[in-house]
């Protein structure tokens, strides 16, 4: 009998989708960290849960709003309706998306590569995959992943985002392979600890870079209900207490157990730069899609006030230097900070991005 068809030997082996220990009773934390010590490894494998779901929520949700923009350019020319975009749509009427690659495939760039497909409205043909370790690849390979080879230069050259998931330690090594064949309009959306964008930027000489800085509450510490343990990234998808406590823009911040300021605002000028690349659309429209798409509201007057106050008076909008853009207070940052009703907008619209495919399980 071939020895990785052993039911046990499979489910150990098996890229992981939930929790690593489970049922591999000799090294749980409890016998291997008795006591004090035992309190620690509890919470870190909580916080390590929290910034999991926050890291492939937030990646899933951007990647299907680009895409979106992408399949409906077209179409977003006129007043885009609040029906959202998701894979159920019918195969055969699909327009193509963008693609996506990711360098990297350990069990961070796994877990974002199964659930693109499922909740980013990327399909497996639309899917690069590099990476070092082919046995990491099989599973995406028979699935029909378009690209499944150790080739970071193929990724930045065919790819328009690029998910960067690899360890720390190998960052310096991809730089010195993809630097200078980075193509000018790729967006890099980088998952690396301890690499900031203006540090990426500065090492890539790349500016069109989106990199999560996210900060815990000291709640998940104290009151060990707010979040599980070890629950699958799917069963936080589908709560939507969860969800709202990650939207990172919740109305009830002392309902919030991660924070980064400069995501969405990073996200919404992100995505103007791919409406200005799919879709000619003049400032006023391309706002109004983009209301429709982070706020389920395409007449928000608030948010063309403050563009038509503070940007250039121009009829279309510049390409925006992502990097730049971390180191400023922007209008859509600071209309957040002011708005609670815009924030509780947000967070009910990526929540039920997520809510919509409930019913499939």
């Amino acid at each position: 009998m071939d020895l990785f068809q052993s039911s046990t030997l499979k489910t150990l082996f098996d890229p992981p989708t939930g929790d690593l220990i489970s049922g591999l009773e000799s090294i749980q934390f409890k016998n291997l960290c008795p006591g004090e010590y035992n309190d620690l490894f509890i919470q870190l494998r909580r916080r390590s849960n929290l910034l999991t779901a926050a890291h492939i929520a937030h990646a899933c949700y951007f990647v299907s709003l680009a895409n979106r923009i992408k399949r409906e350019g077209e179409k977003l020319k006129g007043t885009p309706d609040k029906k959202r975009s998701h894979r159920l749509m019918a195969e055969v009427c699909r327009e193509p998306g963008l693609k996506i690659g990711i360098i990297g495939v350990g069990r961070i760039g796994h877990l974002l590569a199964t659930f693109l497909l499922k909740y980013g409205d990327v399909y497996p043909d639309e899917l690069c995959l590099s990476s070092r370790q082919a046995d990491l690849l099989t599973d995406m390979i028979q699935n029909g992943v378009g690209f499944c080879k150790f080739n970071n230069a193929y990724i930045v050259q065919h790819c328009d985002i690029v998910f960067l998931c690899v360890a720390p330690h190998h960052i310096r090594y991809i730089i010195d392979d993809i630097r200078d064949r980075i193509k000018s309009n790729v967006l890099i959306y980088s998952l690396v600890l301890g690499f900031p964008a203006l540090k990426l930027a500065s090492l890539l000489k790349h500016t069109l870079i989106i990199k999560p800085s996210y900060q815990w509450s000291e709640l998940i510490d104290k009151d060990e209900t707010l979040w599980p343990i070890a629950d699958g990234i799917e069963c936080i998808f589908r709560n939507d207490i969860l969800m709202k406590r990650i939207s990172l823009e919740n109305e009830d911040q002392n309902d919030s157990l991660v924070r980064d300021d400069q995501l969405v605002p990073i996200i919404f000028y992100a995505l103007l730069n791919i409406l200005k690349q799919n879709a000619l659309l003049n400032r006023i429209q391309s706002l109004k899609v983009l209301s429709a798409l982070l706020f389920n509201n395409s007449n928000i007057d608030i948010i063309i006030e403050k563009f038509d106050t503070i940007e250039e008076n121009n009829e279309y909008f510049p390409d925006f230097n992502l990097v730049h853009l971390t180191t400023k207070t922007t209008i859509i940052r600071d209309l957040l900070d002011h708005n609670t009703n815009l924030r509780r907008l947000f967070s009910e619209t990526l929540i039920s991005h997520f809510t919509q495919f409930k019913s499939n399980y």
